[in-house]
């Protein structure tokens, strides 16, 4: 949610060496429209369909980071035969209370908001500050509409692919304790967590994420 495709520039280039790499911008995030008007899961869910169509991928490794672990789960619940594995990367989905607002008002919110995506020890610089509070006016997820409808916490023992959790240690929104909730819920699940990381592990620990991901996702296993 908020991000776009430039975030997994860290990890781009030794993933594409070794695999097919395909790193969209989600409907109404980076470049992709609409730019405008209310954002539905079905709208975000059915770009990610649209392409894994197009690029002609018939057996695929889905990964997402936070809301894009959500999106990678309903793909995964509506197309398990084309899901070689399920990586979910401090992934949202379920109904849970964050801890910080996750639309701050005033600058002690947005510095509690940022530490909770980049570690307890992080100090923001006023820049970064003022764009998270004005991100809560104007970004992709304020305009997001109907979502919770598609919340997985009754769907979890559906999932029937091979699932890899990757989680920062540090998390302060999706906190280790709702991931191992998501890990008990889906059958046969692993857990990796990497220390020095929160949110954001392929950006804070990008050689530990690709250690984990590398792992359970070697081109031995499939294409």
């Amino acid at each position: 949610m908020n991000e776009q495709a430039g975030t997994w520039a860290p990890v781009a280039e030794p993933l594409a060496a070794r695999f097919r790499v395909l790193i969209p911008d989600l409907a109404g995030h980076g470049d992709s429209g609409p730019k405008e008007g209310p954002l539905t899961m079905e709208a975000i869910l059915g770009g990610v369909e649209a392409m894994v169509e197009r690029e002609g991928a018939q057996r695929v490794t889905i990964a997402g980071n936070s809301m894009g672990g959500w999106v990678a789960m309903l793909y995964a619940l509506k197309h398990p035969e084309r899901v070689a594995r399920l990586v979910l990367e401090d992934a949202s989905g379920m109904i849970w209370m964050p801890p910080v607002p996750l639309f701050p008002r005033s600058q002690d919110e947005a510095i509690a908001c940022l530490r909770a995506v980049h570690g307890p020890a992080y100090e923001p610089e006023q820049w970064a500050i003022d764009a998270m509070l004005q991100r809560a006016v104007s970004a992709p997820m304020t305009r997001m509409a109907g979502v919770h409808v598609h919340a997985v916490d009754n769907r979890l023992g559906e999932l029937s692919v091979p699932t890899t959790l990757i989680w920062g240690r540090d998390d302060g929104l999706l906190t280790l304790p709702y991931a191992e909730m998501l890990q008990k819920r889906i059958a046969g699940a692993t857990l990796h967590v990497i220390d020095g990381a929160a949110h954001i592990p392929h950006r804070q620990q990008p050689e530990r994420f690709l250690e984990c991901l590398l792992e359970t996702c070697s081109p031995s296993a499939h294409a």
